[in-house]
């Protein structure tokens, strides 16, 4: 089934991890939630973010149960193992899927803040607010740190924020990237995405892909360089391939 995308932030793996940990074996309702971290933004967002990520599952009354994978990660008995169940919860989510297997198949080790807003905002039209954006690109960096992938590298001296990637990442990611991913995402209007800047070695800005669902479980995914397109003939594109959204 299909969920609304919202950009996991304001929250971090070791809540995440204490979430989990809390809700083993019969799961937990909210007021025990609340009881225990509180009932304020800090839970919402961790509770948000292992719901994007697959690791758990809520009931309308938004008690909270782990998800198969949930509890693989939650009893995972090492660190390695643990980090291999991350790896496919982050693959498993479109938002942080897209970025990385672009960096594999185009042999990138830098992931920049502006390239990673720009590809979730504009290519992906995930339509977040911008502040949710620049807080979750850092959350994502760390999550993929966490999770063995890379370095994150908060920016200082005119340098970006950006995650420098283990330079086997290739051969870290094939074995996941082989499985297809299994969660949908429901695409909204972007909003105010920024200019994507040079920096090292990234993935090009001038292409747009966009994903078509065109049979249960069959997506394909058109690029197209638009990088001489002005702003109408890129609108009438989108209306084209049905990903422009009326009324707005």
């Amino acid at each position: 089934m299909a969920i609304e995308v919202v950009l996991p932030y304001r929250t971090d793996w070791r809540a995440m991890e204490n979430v989990l940990d809390y809700c083993k074996g019969k799961g937990a309702d909210r007021s025990a939630l609340e009881t225990r971290f509180g009932a304020g933004e800090g839970l919402r967002e961790t509770l948000n973010a292992l719901e994007q990520l697959a690791l758990i599952e809520r009931s309308d009354a938004g008690d909270v149960r782990l998800s198969m994978l949930g509890e693989q990660l939650a009893y995972a008995p090492d660190r390695a193992r643990r980090r291999e169940r991350l790896v496919e919860a982050l693959l498993g989510y479109s938002p942080y899927r897209a970025p990385l297997e672009r960096a594999v198949a185009e042999a990138f080790l830098l992931l920049d803040a502006p390239w990673v807003e720009h590809l979730w905002q504009v290519d992906m039209r995930l339509g977040q607010p911008r502040n949710r954006v620049e807080e979750a690109r850092t959350f994502f960096f760390r999550m993929a740190d966490e999770a063995g992938l890379g370095v994150f590298r908060r920016g200082v001296r005119g340098q970006t924020t950006r995650l420098e990637l283990d330079e086997d990442i290739g051969a870290m990611l094939r074995p996941f990237l082989e499985r297809p991913s299994s969660r949908a995402v429901v695409a909204t209007q972007p909003s105010d995405a920024p200019e994507l800047q040079s920096v090292g070695d990234r993935a090009p800005a001038e292409a747009l892909s966009v994903p078509m669902t065109i049979a249960p479980g069959i997506t394909v995914t058109i690029q197209v360089d638009m990088t001489d397109w002005d702003f109408e003939r890129i609108e009438r594109f989108l209306a084209l391939v049905g990903h422009r959204r009326q009324g707005g």
